[in-house]
This record gives C-alpha cells, structure tokens and sequence, in this order.
C-alpha cells in the first residue's frame, strides 16, 4: 500500500469498523441526553454539572496517560524522547476531553437547582 491519504484512511478505517456501530449508538444517546438538558436547563445547576464533567475528564485524562504504555506492551521507563511523553499526554488529553465531553449530559441532568 501507497504511503497515501487514502491509505493511512483505509488502515484507520480498518482499525475503527468494528467500533463504528457502538460509537455512533451511544454518541446518538448522548445527543439526545445533551437536548434535555437544552431543554431543562433552567432547572439544572449547569455549573456543578460541568465542574463534574471536568473533574471526571482531567481523572480519565490521567489514568489514560499512565496507562496508555502498558496498553501498548511497553513502560513507563521505557519512554525516552519528548515525543514519546507528548504523544502520551496528547494520547490521555485526548481520552480526558471525549470522557468529558460524553459524561456531561448525564452528569447535568443528575444536579438540579438548590431553591
């Protein structure tokens, strides 16, 4: 295979098929989740529901980029250059920001307004 933009597309295509079905199902909930809380914003507390978003990302964000190593059959020890520790962080702000964006909806319909 060509070293290509349509060639390093089909290999990420490959990668992600198997996931695609799952990912879009539970992307479609979380849409629908996200328009309720449109919906009732008014009676929700949208800043503890986003402080809670954010602290569940930056916890994911970490475990990720602690975990992301040995995931790939490697160690911590065994990172040597800056890009290595970039693409582990990148990797884990990566993680953190999707963890927080999917856990926002639920998270805000469980905090309502103290009255």
């Amino acid at each position: 295979m060509e070293f290509s933009i349509l060639g390093i597309l089909s290999v990420v295509l490959e990668l992600f098929r198997p996931i695609l079905l799952p990912l879009a199902i539970v992307i479609a909930l979380d849409l629908l989740l996200f328009a309720r809380v449109l919906r009732r914003h008014n009676q929700l507390n949208v800043n503890a529901g986003i402080k809670r978003a954010l602290g569940l990302g930056a916890i994911v964000g970490v475990a990720t980029a602690l975990y992301l190593p040995a995931w790939t059959g490697s160690s911590l020890a065994q990172l040597q250059s800056v890009i290595d520790y970039i693409a582990i962080i990148g990797g884990g702000i990566g993680v953190g920001v999707a963890v927080g964006i999917l856990a926002y909806p639920p998270l805000q319909l469980m905090v309502k307004k103290s009255h």
